[in-house]
């Protein structure tokens, strides 16, 4: 009987999506705004003088950035720094160079990176991952919880001159390449 619920739940768990860590989101969410206030250049991204936090999630995944924009919202106030802030929830069937983003949170997918990828690189905005995979599909940044709590770059993906962080940036995160 143990057996049959074991395999029940995995079964489940592989039909329903991706699993996320609760923790990991919440640090996620908690930090990546913070990072987005180091770009020297985010004036540039404002969208009506606000800036734009686009969640990019799969269908099934709707929850789970539901989840995260109601953290968010209950932890910044409706400011990230001085700066007014919406989230924009965004399917990745849904998402092109038009959909408005000063930065691109981007929860899994198996598929859909190097769109996001591209948009980004049209828009001279910031990616965040959750997967750190993802990074070497081309995405900027992805925190991990290890001994401590680690924020990855992608060194290679420093893609455009629309991004220029401050430099004591540089001295905390832990740099990757795409091997």
């Amino acid at each position: 009987m143990k057996k049959i619920v074991l395999l029940s739940l995995i079964f489940i768990n592989i039909a329903y999506g991706f699993s996320y860590n609760d923790i990991l989101l919440k640090a996620q969410a908690s930090i990546f705004p913070k990072i987005l206030l180091l770009d020297k250049k985010l004036n540039n991204k404002l969208i009506n003088k606000e800036i734009v936090y686009t969640i990019v999630y799969e269908k099934i995944d709707y929850l789970t950035a539901l989840e995260i924009s109601n953290f968010i919202d209950k932890n910044y106030n409706g400011y990230f720094g001085k700066y007014p802030y919406s989230i924009n929830l965004v399917q990745f069937s849904d998402i092109s160079t038009q959909t408005e983003a000063s930065a691109i949170y981007v929860l899994n997918s198996d598929k859909n990176i190097r769109k996001i990828v591209d948009i980004a690189k049209t828009k001279g905005v910031i990616t965040f991952s959750y997967d750190i995979d993802n990074l070497k599909e081309g995405l900027l940044f992805s925190l991990m919880l290890e001994k401590s709590t680690v924020i990855y770059l992608n060194k290679e993906n420093l893609y455009t001159k629309d991004i220029n962080f401050v430099d004591p940036l540089y001295q905390i995160v832990k740099f990757i390449d795409k091997q």
